[in-house]
């Protein structure tokens, strides 16, 4: 029997997005699941960990109480997106108050390692496969800690398959996420993606693919979301893929860019492997929009031809806008919403515009002085924290609510899914979100009537 040397706990922080959309909220729309996505960076960690090391993985996400740090571990590793940030330096410091080496990683300490640096003993920046295992290697060697693991000094190392044993699979709506791939060829300015990664796009070896949906399939899946950046990045490897999973008899939703569009092949492949969904980031029909966010490989014209091509294969779009960019306006928000219901998208959203460090948005807003704030937990997507051009704060964190109340309201559900062919997921998805809002707006806004665009049409 192997000898533990060490043990190891990993930290998924409390998410603002959890307190804004409040639990009992979530608990209604993801059908009394405490969680949307299982930690999927934490289960990657675990599963790179060397071999000596009890690991336990702790999702504060999913806690009705805040974890309480104790030092009964040698190591803490903490993994942390903008918005968790704040909570994830509360937990390092008091875990370094006990004694114990904290090790950070993720979004926000890859783009910001130096403030991470002022909690944390050492900071993994960029792929865990490449940096965590070397930090917990110097840890048992008994050497220093560098301060910094980057993942551009070590020889590149493949996506692995994380360890969802360490999870219970009730407690997340989504518990067997695939990631395929990891990257986007592309460089838009409010993305992070390229940000802390660059535009180097990585493919996961497809047999290891293959394996872990064939694993999840003997405990009962046989729906998986790609949870990538841009599952097709790379179209001849996304058309190999797709041949490989088609005898596993699976369906599936991914992430891509609208690109997909120009290749029928693929997008036929796609379909014949299982392909059900596809969220697309449109960011918004206008084009001074697309210019000013740097989208330059698609032109807006081009979107409801493009997203004809892609529904003529059968597959379902989602389609992903982002409100507050200097060209919105209340006219150009609602605009947008009438964009998506007039293309026939099954699902949208509707984030905020948030300059995330490392950026090129962030920059520009900094050096502007339009940044209201740097408390990293309004870094959420759902609350204001820059000074938008053309609307007041409070305009556009409405116009957001409008958009969301407007999209799924029953009579917009009932025009883009009609009663035939039934899409009886994709209606149960639309009227959760919807009474999820109903059911906010009645319970936390003193039965506040909710927000449209309607009224202003």
């Amino acid at each position: 029997m192997q000898k533990i040397m060490s043990k190891l706990r990993l930290i998924n922080p409390n998410s603002p997005l959890t307190t804004i959309t409040l639990p009992d909220v979530i608990t209604k729309i993801t059908m009394g699941r405490r969680g949307l996505f299982m930690p999927v960076n934490l289960a990657i960690c675990a599963a790179v960990t060397p071999p000596g090391w009890e690991i336990e993985i702790v999702d504060e996400c999913i806690q009705e109480q805040g974890h309480s740090p104790r030092a009964d571990v040698d190591v803490v590793a903490i993994g942390a997106m903008t918005t968790q940030a704040k909570r994830a330096y509360e937990l390092a410091d008091a875990y370094r108050k006990l004694g114990v080496k904290v090790i950070m990683g993720g979004i926000h300490p890859s783009a910001l390692p130096e403030e991470a640096l002022e909690h944390c003993d050492a900071v993994c920046l960029g792929d865990a496969e490449g940096t965590f295992p070397n930090a917990l290697n110097d840890i048992a060697a008994g050497n220093e800690l560098k301060r910094i693991y980057n993942w551009r000094d070590y020889p590149e190392a493949p996506i692995v398959t994380p360890r969802k044993d360490l999870l219970n699979p009730k407690d997340y709506l989504v518990y067997n996420p695939i990631q395929t791939s990891r990257g986007c060829p592309h460089n838009c300015t409010f993305c992070t993606t390229p940000a802390v990664f660059g535009r180097k796009y990585r493919q996961r070896s497809i047999p290891s693919i293959v394996d872990e949906m064939k694993a999840a399939q003997e405990t009962g899946s046989n729906f998986f979301i790609f949870s990538d950046d841009n599952f097709a990045g790379n179209h001849r490897w996304a058309l190999e893929l797709c041949e490989k999973i088609k005898p596993l008899n699976i369906k599936w939703a991914s992430q891509c860019d609208i690109l997909i569009s120009n290749n029928d092949q693929l997008l036929a492949a796609m379909r014949a492997s299982g392909c059900q969904g596809l969220i697309i980031g449109l960011e918004s029909p206008n084009p001074k929009t697309l210019t000013e966010a740097h989208k330059n490989y698609v032109k807006a014209e081009s979107y409801i031809q493009r997203i004809k091509k892609i529904q003529s294969h059968d597959i379902s779009l989602w389609g992903s806008f982002i409100f507050g960019f200097d060209n919105d306006t209340w006219d150009t928000c609602r605009a947008t919403v009438r964009f998506a219901q007039r293309a026939g998208l099954v699902m949208s959203c509707y984030p905020i515009l948030t300059p995330y460090p490392g950026t090129a948005i962030f920059e520009e807003y900094r050096k502007q002085g339009r940044l209201l704030t740097e408390d990293w937990e309004k870094y959420n997507g759902a609350t204001v924290v820059f000074q938008p051009k053309q609307l007041t704060t409070q305009q556009l964190a409405k116009a957001q609510m409008a958009a969301f109340c407007d999209f799924y309201h029953p009579a917009s559900a009932f025009a883009r899914l009609k009663l035939l062919p039934l899409k009886k997921n994709s209606w149960l998805a639309n009227l959760a979100i919807y009474w999820g809002f109903y059911y906010y707006y009645q319970r936390h806004k003193q039965g506040r009537p909710l927000p449209t665009f309607r009224m202003d049409a």
